[in-house]
């Protein structure tokens, strides 16, 4: 039996940015290499969780690289695969630190992993006004087995939950954010070319494991880093908007 978890969903079939996991963006290092480390600052069990698509074949050596555990599973339905992997792991909550995510805050991780652990929360989400890219969500064994039962079928895409935790009507609270952690123009995740051009960028000049106030005040002062990919964030928000009005 585990108790906490930090499940890393990743697949190297994204339409946008074509394996993107293995685009280098300091030295030798792969943005998987860097949000896996970055997991690990968290102590929890870390878990790389996949599809059993052979383009995904490659993530098996990158687990064994860094000393963690690999799960594979649906390729479309994550939320499937978030099931399996729990199930077969025995794992009571876990934390969900998106592939995406090159500057994942581990102390908000740490945090809300805390936070679902002493309250009767089956879900800790954020607010609107977080940082982009800082944190996704801490969850329960029981919150994703409810998600679960409304996406069972392999052939589900899940690639966006937030339907579906409406479906499943989890009790859910929102991660206390500290000021540095919201209400910054900043975006922080990978899914464009212009984000991999600001990820390269940003860590020329910082560590890769650096805390989220550090990265912060480093792009406050560096406006120029900033705008390399911010005016991408409003095509990430519509293309969920449009994702979310396909699901029944």
């Amino acid at each position: 039996m585990i108790t906490n978890a930090a499940l890393i969903p990743i697949r190297n079939s994204s339409t946008r940015l074509p394996n993107k996991s293995l685009k280098k963006i300091k030295n030798n290092l792969r943005s998987i290499d860097i949000v896996i480390e970055r997991a690990k600052k968290t102590n929890f069990f870390v878990i790389l969780t996949t599809s059993t698509e052979s383009s995904d074949d490659v993530l098996v050596d990158i687990a064994k690289e860094h000393s963690i555990a690999i799960f594979r599973g649906s390729l479309n339905n994550k939320i499937k695969r978030w099931y399996d992997c729990l199930k077969t792991f025995e794992i009571q909550n876990a934390l969900i630190v998106d592939g995406d995510d090159l500057c994942f805050d581990y102390d908000i991780g740490i945090r809300s992993i805390q936070q679902l652990t002493s309250s009767s929360s089956e879900l800790i989400t954020h607010t609107k006004n977080i940082v982009p890219g800082f944190f996704t969500y801490a969850m329960t064994f029981n919150a994703i087995e409810k998600l679960y039962s409304f996406a069972r079928s392999d052939s589900i895409d899940t690639d966006v939950i937030d339907k579906f935790i409406k479906k499943a009507n989890l009790k859910t609270n929102f991660i206390t954010l500290k000021s540095h952690e919201q209400n910054k123009d900043i975006r922080l995740t990978l899914d464009y070319v212009e984000d991999l051009e600001f990820f390269r960028k940003l860590y020329e000049h910082v560590d890769i494991l650096d805390d989220g106030k550090t990265i912060v005040k480093f792009l406050e002062e560096n406006e120029s880093i900033v705008d390399i990919n911010l005016f991408r964030h409003k095509d990430f928000l519509l293309n969920q908007a449009k994702f979310n009005e396909g699901i029944n």
